[in-house]
């Protein structure tokens, strides 16, 4: 078989990578981020990327979170975390999941899911684009999916 050498803007070789299964949850918030990566997910389908969204936590290895963590919503997305197979990590994306963006905590709102749990991957902005957020991905791939960005 053989393989396209693919060049990073920087001149170096993509290294071959396992794929990447994702399952998004949002938590609450204005869904900005979501329709983001919805967008982001058919651009990955079309391009036949090894990078896709699940519908089922049993089939990822990444949990991403958008949207700040409300209290109706912690208990689902600990359950999703619990019925992810193997080596489970988790990103968050967007100001609300990274430390609760606009919404403060309260009665209803925890704040972000960043200041709660260890999470693999980082990724500030209101929404962030597409672009960004696979550009963060594939990045934090290449240095070490043990690393924190």
């Amino acid at each position: 078989m053989a393989y396209l050498n693919l060049f990073w803007p920087e001149g170096a070789v993509l290294p071959r990578m396992v794929p990447l299964d994702i399952f998004h949850m949002e938590t609450g918030g204005c869904a900005g981020c979501a329709i983001e990566l919805r967008s982001l997910s058919r651009a990955l389908v079309e391009g036949h990327s090894d990078i896709r969204f699940v519908s089922t936590p049993r089939q990822a290895g990444l949990l991403l979170v958008t949207g700040s963590l409300t209290v109706d919503m912690a208990p689902v997305v600990e359950l999703a975390w619990q019925a992810m197979p193997g080596t489970r990590l988790l990103a968050a994306v967007g100001d609300c999941a990274v430390d609760g963006g606009i919404f403060a905590p309260g009665y209803a709102v925890l704040g972000g899911v960043g200041g709660r749990a260890r999470a693999s991957l980082l990724l500030p902005g209101c929404p962030p684009s597409p672009a960004e957020v696979l550009d963060a991905l594939i990045r934090w791939r290449t240095q070490g999916e043990g690393e924190a960005t």
